[in-house]
């Protein structure tokens, strides 16, 4: 019997990237010869392989299992996975017969979306080369997008498992599942293989389709896949003999990673194809931004009544629609935003003033978060209105001395109206990706794309390779391109050796802040025990007033001084601390020692709300390893593999 291929409508609007391509009747069940035998139907086939990987506009974000972010609901979400509890059995999704959500997780363990759409690529790729009625140029323009979805399909599978099976064929219903996994090297080799079949095929940025892939795109992903591969979890000098879990180091990774970024970066500086936008927000908020090097668009499709709609996304944007929000920024991303004189709060002659935290900050701040007090525009009815964004606790007939070490703190007397929950917030809501001119509601929200790739990440890509290979000028160079962007105009890095090598650490943390990278970063740096272990503190702006007295007290991430500690509520002598002890049988580390342009800081989270729920972050070591670099492998695929898949370190 012929195969049967199922194309669903719902997949092809849900890539929707282009009107024009995905203005086609929906499909239902078509024979191989029907699609093979058509340039539109082969077409919609392949738009629906774009999706092997879900965009990350989800509730459970995951940058909310970094350091960035923080996603209060627990249970089978991404919490779990923040909190360390990830076992091969957990990330099962529900629909697989595991626990996890089916939702929330579910750009994290993409193995068994990912294979799924790796066969039906090989399919294509097998059916395709035969007799078809199909046009040459369609032939090899959709063959050069599948060979590079595949690549794109296996670079995120390595990111997350390190060495995977190379799958080429197309399985049988009789056929042995039991392929093991491949050498982590070997999987690289086999993307660059790949890409350079795409490369061939598929057209130049002027000749494409916006949202298709072109040969710009497939530079784009060789400079990721490269930098990936050269960077210390798979590339360890410490561990220089490759296999399965990490490959053969080597210093030449370095200068490929850097080579291909180089190609990219060249697109931009030389060609003139790219540019960075003039305003940060324009990468998410304009389909046109020239900083864009393919990114997912989400365009208005049909429903069942005809009716135009917005595709439904999950939450994940600012919102405050009954009090749902997805993702709030922790302090410890709150820290790292620079002052705009380059400085760290924390440093001497910063100019921070604890008494108005959020003043003189990086422009990229107010654009990505939105504090207390602050503007924060949204639709009604009424259309478009700036309000302010009300995040505090009143505490009437109250004063400073009530908040003394040692005194538990009263209860507030009332909360503004978007602290929906007063004890389980971070007191900052996430300001990127939100448009106020769309709606937010239950159903949807207003994003208009998704950037899969953009010049800026490229840019700091090409940086970190030349920083690893001795070229520090190349380095500093790109960096400052990124930070004299013309509504950014940060001060130029001018730093070398360990202070340079931060300076870059901290760019990509807050230029691609909350755009799933950083979770990756910490990874592939080897550094997430230390990120990842610094405790979920949420700040909290507290009104005390006392007749004609008012007082607004900013508790948030500050530099240690023992001097302070009678100021008001404080981790360290609280009945909140004694009572997270007796729940969970341990403490919370709030004072961390951090390193930053060669001298260490004592930045203490003591103030901060840190019981939160459903518990504190942890970054598990176990058995002398931390397991948690790499994903498990879920243990229904180490099952029908007959054993035969090797599972990764430190689960059982």
């Amino acid at each position: 019997m012929k195969k049967i291929i199922l194309i669903l409508s719902a997949a092809l609007l849900f890539f929707s990237c282009n009107e024009d391509y995905l203005d086609k009747k929906p499909l239902d069940k078509l024979s191989e010869e029907a699609v093979f035998n058509s340039d539109a139907l082969a077409e919609a086939h392949v738009n629906s392989l774009y999706t092997v990987l879900s965009d990350p506009f989800q509730e459970g974000n995951i940058g909310c299992i970094s350091d960035e972010g923080y996603f209060r609901y627990g249970g089978t979400s991404t919490r779990y996975i923040a909190s360390g509890w990830m076992t091969p059995d957990n990330v099962m999704y529900m629909r697989e017969g595991g626990y996890a959500h089916n939702t929330r997780t579910t750009i994290l363990n993409i193995w068994n979306q990912a294979y799924q759409k790796i066969h039906d690529m090989n399919y294509f790729l097998a059916y395709v080369q035969e007799g078809t009625k199909m046009s040459q140029a369609a032939k090899d323009r959709l063959t050069g997008e599948v060979y590079f979805l595949r690549a794109w399909a296996y670079t995120n599978l390595i990111e997350r498992y390190a060495g995977v099976p190379i799958i080429k064929g197309v399985y049988g219903l009789n056929d042995n599942f039991d392929k093991g996994r491949d050498n982590f090297d070997d999987c690289v080799d086999f993307i660059l293989e790949d890409l350079d079949e795409a490369e061939k095929l598929v057209p130049a940025k002027k000749d494409g389709v916006k949202g298709r892939v072109n040969k710009d795109v497939v530079l784009a992903l060789r400079c990721r896949l490269t930098l990936i591969a050269a960077s210390p979890l798979f590339n360890d000098p410490e561990n220089p003999q490759g296999g399965i879990f990490r490959g053969n180091y080597s210093a030449e990774k370095w200068q490929r990673a850097k080579n291909a970024a180089k190609a990219i970066v060249d697109r931009a500086d030389v060609d003139g194809a790219y540019s960075l936008d003039d305003t940060y927000e324009g990468f998410w908020k304009d389909v046109n931004s020239p900083e864009l090097i393919w990114a997912k668009f989400f365009t208005p499709t049909a429903d069942s009544d005809n009716n135009a709609t917005k595709k439904a996304q999950l939450l994940y944007s600012v919102v405050y629609f009954n009090g749902w929000t997805a993702m709030e920024p922790t302090q410890a991303m709150f820290m790292d935003y620079e002052m705009n004189n380059g400085k760290k709060f924390f440093e001497e002659g910063s100019g921070y003033d604890p008494a108005h935290p959020f003043r003189n900050r990086d422009p990229r701040f107010y654009k990505s978060v939105g504090t207390p007090f602050s503007l924060y525009g949204h639709t009604d009815n009424t259309g478009y209105k700036e309000d302010e964004l009300l995040l505090y606790l009143l505490y009437e007939n109250k004063t400073l001395a009530d908040f003394e070490a040692g005194k538990k703190e009263p209860d507030f007397t009332s909360k503004a109206k978007h602290l929906w929950h007063a004890n389980n917030t971070m007191g900052l809501i996430l300001n990127k990706w939100y448009i106020p001119e769309k709606p937010v509601t239950e159903a949807e929200t207003g994003s208009v794309l998704y950037p899969w790739f953009r010049l800026a990440e490229m840019y700091l890509n090409y940086a970190e390779a030349a920083y690893m290979t001795g070229d520090e000028a190349t380095c500093r160079t790109y960096i400052n391109k990124v930070r004299a962007r013309a509504d950014v105009m940060m001060p130029e890095v001018t730093e070398s050796g360990e202070a340079l090598w931060d300076r870059l650490v901290n760019e990509r943390r807050i230029e691609l802040a909350f755009e799933a990278i950083r979770y990756f970063d910490v990874r592939r740096w080897k550094v997430a025990h230390f990120y990842e272990n610094i405790p979920i503190a949420g700040m909290r702006t507290m009104i005390l007033k006392n007749g004609n007295v008012q007082d607004t007290v900013y508790r948030v991430v500050r530099l240690y001084d023992e001097s302070k500690n009678n100021r008001n509520y404080y981790w360290q002598n609280s009945q909140a601390r004694t009572d997270y002890i007796k729940a969970n049988g341990k403490d919370i580390q709030n004072v961390i020692t951090y390193r930053w342009l060669g001298k260490d800081y004592q930045i203490d989270y003591g103030d901060c709300c840190l019981t939160v729920s459903p518990s504190q972050k942890d970054f598990p070591k176990v058995d002398g390893v931390y397991p948690n670099y790499l994903m498990p492998i879920p243990r229904n695929e180490i099952t029908k593999s007959n054993g035969s898949l090797e599972q990764n370190p430190g689960y059982k």
